[in-house]
């Protein structure tokens, strides 16, 4: 476990980064679903977007102000089958097999003991049910989570491929895991997913203040993913199938 891990910061509404998610995830989740998990919601801006893909979507957030912010996000884009739980970053409260699906976007790397948190999310989601989900790949260009070591004239931590550190060290002052291809789907595999689909992602840009220069480094960047450059895309995205219970 790294040192210090932080909080995420989440996604904003509006942003194409959860359209993208939402578009990817989207084919895997069953027809009719009735009960849609989102693992780490943060403001809420990935999980509204999958209310009219089923019955009921429950977030589940360890910070009570971020609870707050997506149940008045919610309520502001008029979604009624969607609640928030703020809960204790451990257990789940809910009962073994009761979710169809689950989400987790960028999340994983931030709990305390990512093996233990699939687990949870295992044990409510039924038997042969699938997890998408997305976390930050190593081989990226850049360290997006920042370091707790840095030099002092970089205050916003972003110093090109400290992410490429050794895991030891890495993980030695990270504020936030990272996770290659071979870690992440052996850390799936042990904890009871069968990988179906592994891919990699651009980065959307979506920060980038100046419309036009997003616009025009999007198209040259996108495309990339059809590449072999895209083993140094910004994060993975995945898509498991519960095994246990099958």
């Amino acid at each position: 476990m790294a040192r210090g891990i932080e909080l995420g910061i989440p996604t904003e509404y509006g942003f194409e980064l959860p359209r993208l998610r939402h578009a990817l995830s989207r084919p895997y989740v069953p027809s009719g679903a009735g009960r849609l998990l989102d693992f780490g919601s943060g403001n809420g801006s990935n999980t509204v977007l999958f209310a009219p893909d089923a019955t009921a979507v429950v977030g589940v957030e360890v910070e009570p102000a971020r609870v707050d912010d997506a149940i008045a996000q919610a309520r502001r884009l008029g979604v009624d089958n969607v609640t928030y739980v703020v809960y204790d970053g451990h257990r789940l409260p809910f009962p073994d097999a009761s979710f169809d699906h689950a989400i987790s976007y960028e999340v994983l790397e931030h709990t305390a003991d990512d093996g233990a948190a699939l687990d949870e999310v295992a044990r409510v989601l039924s038997p042969g049910a699938m997890l998408t989900l997305t976390v930050p790949n190593k081989w990226y260009l850049m360290e997006t989570h920042g370091m707790h070591l840095h030099p002092t004239w970089v205050p916003w931590n972003r110093v090109p491929l400290l992410s490429w550190l050794p895991t030891r060290l890495h993980e030695r002052w990270a504020k936030a895991r990272i996770y290659s291809r071979r870690r992440l789907l052996g850390l799936l595999a042990a904890h009871g997913f069968e990988v179906v689909e592994h891919r990699y992602l651009m980065p959307p840009l979506d920060r980038l203040a100046n419309e036009r220069a997003r616009a025009v480094l999007r198209k040259l960047v996108q495309p990339l993913v059809d590449t072999p450059l895209r083993v140094v895309g910004v994060a993975h995205f995945v898509a498991a199938r519960n095994t246990r219970g099958t």
